[in-house]
């Protein structure tokens, strides 16, 4: 409905999804979205979003961006703005160390081949 009415992204999220029982993670609904709407508006993604290998599975699952907030909260809290660029690089190097492991040599690479699920 939403790329129907215009919208130009979509945002993923099982915002407080922690407090109702049985609510799907956004990694498991994530691709059936992304396959539903195509390339036709940007997808972004959040919820339990806290390293690079979990960015790198949300884009290898079809997110275009993810969205991060408690863990630069958390990181500013206890180191001031020298904890956000310590958990940005910490970020930088789980991503590019999960795509040399992967074979991708750019974001553009991540395919969600590169990801199975695991239950």
């Amino acid at each position: 409905k939403a790329v129907e009415a215009g919208a130009a992204a979509i945002v993923v999220s099982n915002h407080g999804g922690r407090v109702l029982p049985g609510s799907a993670a956004t990694a498991d609904v994530l691709p059936e979205i992304a396959d539903a709407v195509g390339d036709r508006v940007k997808i972004l993604v959040d919820g339990g979003i806290r390293s690079g290998t979990d960015i790198f599975r949300a884009l290898a699952l079809g997110a275009d961006a993810v969205m991060i907030c408690r863990p630069f909260l958390i990181s500013y809290y206890g180191g001031g703005m020298e904890g956000i660029v310590t958990y940005v690089e910490k970020l930088r190097a789980e991503l590019t160390d999960a795509m040399y492991m992967c074979g991708a040599r750019c974001l553009s690479d991540i395919t969600r081949d590169m990801v199975r699920e695991v239950r």
